[in-house]
């Protein structure tokens, strides 16, 4: 096995604690609380807005053109596609895009993104795709997870974009490139450094259950 594809083990047990959260679980079974996917919503949409800024910085860093056209297309499909997703449900809730722009990221959602961008600022090309790794990888296997336990996801399930958007060929398709260039990236590293690599992954994953939580709790704060 590639070393990219033990970064979900080596991450331990939260990766199965976010499937298994709440949020996630109603979210399938069609439950969770509009107002919490409403929470939820509003600060992803501000996420989002940070998380193609790291895409950018990747694409300035990476060396090779082939990978520089990848990391600029998934900021283009994060602003464009994954975005629009985002601006229908809203529509949904009557929330417009201007109160989007306006809202405040939460101190969970800035302590994630400003994580981040630190490693994008700071860190190697390797870096970066160790940091933006698990929220690709976790929405795509969560999403498909989620159609596997609850069968086809009926038309009546408010969720059913979200699921099948994420669950998709299509986006994983997206990002496959992120395991054969991190593989290509970490030939040469010691163990030391790909130590660093795994525990950059292994963090923006515990970032991803407190995201989670706090769009479950609608917590701006502790």
């Amino acid at each position: 096995m590639s070393f990219s594809n033990t970064l979900k083990e080596k991450a331990g047990k939260v990766w199965e604690d976010c499937y298994e959260h709440p949020f996630l679980q109603e979210l399938g079974k069609g439950t969770l609380e509009k107002e919490k996917f409403k929470f939820y919503l509003l600060q992803d949409y501000r996420y989002l807005i940070e998380y193609a800024k790291v895409f950018a910085a990747g694409s300035i860093k990476c060396d090779e053109e082939k990978y520089m056209t990848k990391f600029s297309g998934v900021q283009h499909n994060i602003l464009y596609d994954e975005m629009d997703i985002h601006r229908k449900y809203m529509a949904d809730f009557g929330i417009t895009e201007k109160e989007a722009e306006n809202t405040v990221q939460s101190l969970f959602s800035k302590a994630y993104t400003s994580n981040m961008l630190a490693t994008a600022y700071s860190g190697t090309t390797a870096d970066i795709i160790a940091v933006v790794f698990p929220c690709a990888w976790s929405y795509h296997d969560y999403a498909k997870r989620l159609k596997q336990s609850y069968g086809d996801i009926p038309e009546d399930n408010f969720y059913k974009k979200w699921i099948d958007t994420y669950a998709s060929e299509e986006f994983g398709e997206s990002f496959s490139w992120f395991y054969e260039y991190l593989d290509l990236l970490c030939e040469n590293k010691t163990e030391k450094e790909l130590k660093k690599i795994e525990d950059i992954f292994r963090t923006s994953i515990e970032f991803e259950f407190l995201f989670w939580d706090m769009a479950y709790r609608m917590k701006m704060s502790y």
